[in-house]
């Protein structure tokens, strides 16, 4: 009964998530691509048409102006987010409220198996949904890094003379038009293992949100309602990072916003900087006084938010009563 009960999870997940997978391949694929089209000198000129609005920035905008900032932008962009979201609602919507719409609930568990055994089995699918979309996405980046060529400009050849007043002075030994800029491998500039700390924040949102929406389905009988209460909370969630960010006064907001902890960005860019620092739970200054989370830190509070979430949802759907079918 126990393989027949996966298989049948399995079945009803594979193509929301064979298409969401897809979707996050192809996207972080081509956003390396596009990366590439665009030159960092005129790229630096327009980020500093915003530089007003920093504040809303994950990282201070110089960090921006590198490949590695703009291709970890991927995964704080809304396309990332979104697909993730959709995975997650889509599944942890249809683990209790979803049998209970369609009326094979009841047809379900009146099967050799428990309640807790149904639940824990939707969560596992979702779980491994999760895993596989944030490889997708890894996997995607790495291939257009892999894949990809930019344009790098070559310095004219020169011959540094000495002069008595001025001193010594280079002097290019070619004349009239520069040399033409060469195509470079954008792996040159940055390894696929650079976004390892942005894919395990993504993993870690995906499960939290997954977690988030089965509590919800635990208690709920209609998906529609599940659906709409888990879109409802990410929106709030987004609202919140939003007036948090914007203004100093309600700062305090961020700590009531799940994304505050996912920043793949900025702990992209911590790992770069300071490989142990990014793997670190806590981070502390040089006097050795603690200073904030470090990004295992965060990923863990989304985690343990996340299998909390399951745990209080399978306490739920275990004490229920369940309605009968319409």
């Amino acid at each position: 009964m126990n393989l027949a009960l996966w298989r049948r999870m399995i079945g009803e997940s594979q193509w929301l998530m064979t298409a969401c997978a897809a979707v996050l391949f192809g996207y972080c694929w081509v956003r390396v691509w596009t990366v590439s089209l665009v030159d960092m000198s005129r790229y630096e000129m327009i980020v500093e048409q915003f530089r007003e609005f920093e504040r809303f920035s994950p990282v201070p905008i110089e960090q921006l102006i590198t490949f590695l900032g703009r291709i970890s932008m991927t995964y704080d962009e809304p396309i990332c987010i979104f697909t993730m979201t959709v995975w997650a609602i889509a599944r942890g919507s249809d683990c209790i409220s979803g049998e209970l719409s369609r009326g094979t609930l009841e047809m379900l568990i009146a099967q050799p198996v428990s309640r807790l055994r149904v639940l824990t089995t939707k969560a596992a699918v979702t779980i491994v949904g999760v895993a596989v979309l944030a490889m997708a996405a890894w996997a995607g980046t790495s291939v257009g890094v892999s894949v990809t060529t930019v344009e790098k400009k070559v310095e004219p050849l020169s011959m540094r003379v000495p002069l008595p007043v001025v001193g010594e002075m280079n002097i290019p030994l070619t004349w009239g038009e520069p040399p033409p800029p060469v195509r470079v491998p954008i792996r040159d500039y940055v390894s696929p293992r650079q976004f390892a700390p942005a894919v395990l924040n993504l993993f870690a949102y995906g499960l939290f949100l997954s977690g988030v929406t089965t509590l919800l389905s635990s208690w709920d009988r209609y998906r529609w309602r599940t659906i709409g209460l888990g879109v409802g909370f990410v929106i709030t969630q987004m609202i919140i990072e939003v007036i948090g960010l914007a203004t100093d006064g309600v700062r305090w907001l961020l700590n009531f916003s799940c994304f505050t902890p996912y920043d793949p960005v900025a702990f992209t860019m911590l790992a770069d900087r300071s490989p142990e620092a990014g793997w670190a739970f806590f981070i502390y200054d040089t006097q050795g006084q603690f200073v904030s989370l470090g990004p295992l830190g965060h990923n863990a509070i989304l985690l343990a938010l996340g299998f909390i979430s399951f745990v209080i949802a399978g306490v739920i759907f275990c004490r229920r009563d369940l309605p009968a079918p319409l």
